[in-house]
């Protein structure tokens, strides 16, 4: 498998964060269209975005130094730019990122569900990218579609993440254009997040025992949470669709599908 996915300017473009790039100029992308139709300022939700992505870059970066020099690491901050080959710990870096932009959108004043709805389409985008460009793979499996590694036959993990990650942006599109009450886009894509990890458990090496049963929990409440909503909120004017709306709807999300399956097969 190639980790390298070009060479610009005589360095190495990595698959992984070259994806995962894309990702956040999606996701900035569409955070500002939903942020603008929801009444939220253009200079706020880019103040939001800018910082966040910071945040997470240089929180993850720092992390990674910390567990090569410890505490030597504060003497050494250019090595955060420098030293890019090393990667990024994700999970700090997304602590911080998650941290600053609940602080940042308090501080602004845009915090609330509708911001959680705007944000929410973008945060997909992130996760699909980044799960594509990923070289996490899978248990052993005999299937017809395993990546082959020498004698290994595995998994390909980040392919089912991301499309499983496109099904969700598919679904909370058309949550969207019924939506009924705040926070019914996050609640979904939270609710189908919780589902698709717990279903990507049955094919991932050292799975917690503890999550087998802690996913379902927490997706059922969500499923109750967003029931509840739908329920009680007044019922809005549901555009209708045709039978060639939806035909070609559904040949488009094929059409990405495949060619989402090809690059990542293409790799190997």
């Amino acid at each position: 498998m190639d980790n390298v996915l070009f060479y610009f300017a005589g360095m190495p473009v990595y698959v992984y964060g070259f994806f995962t790039s894309i990702g956040l100029l999606f996701g900035a992308t569409s955070a500002l269209k939903a942020g603008r139709r929801r009444g939220i300022g253009w200079s706020n939700m880019f103040d939001f975005i800018l910082g966040t992505a910071f945040v997470f870059f240089a929180a993850g970066r720092f992390a990674v130094l910390w567990g090569q020099y410890g505490a030597g690491a504060l003497l050494r901050p250019w090595k955060i730019l420098t030293e890019l080959s090393t990667g990024v710990d994700l999970g700090f870096g997304f602590v911080c990122a998650a941290v600053y932009g609940l602080l940042s959108a308090y501080h602004k004043g845009i915090f609330g569900l509708n911001f959680l709805d705007a944000i929410t389409p973008g945060v997909i985008w992130i996760k699909l990218f980044a799960a594509l460009g990923s070289n996490v793979f899978g248990t052993a499996a005999a299937v017809p579609w395993a990546v082959r590694l020498g004698e290994f036959q595995l998994h390909p993990l980040p392919l089912y993440t991301a499309l499983g990650y496109y099904l969700i942006r598919f679904i909370i599109v058309q949550v969207r254009r019924a939506q009924r009450f705040e926070g019914q886009v996050f609640v979904a894509a939270a609710a189908l997040s919780v589902w698709l990890h717990w279903l990507l458990l049955f094919v991932s090496e050292g799975s917690s025992r503890t999550a087998f049963w802690l996913y379902p929990l927490l997706g059922i409440l969500l499923v109750a949470l967003w029931s509840l909503g739908h329920a009680n909120s007044p019922q809005t004017q549901k555009p209708k669709r045709s039978i060639g709306y939806w035909g070609v709807q559904l040949l488009l999300f094929a059409v990405v599908a495949v060619a989402m399956c090809l690059f990542y097969y293409s790799r190997f």
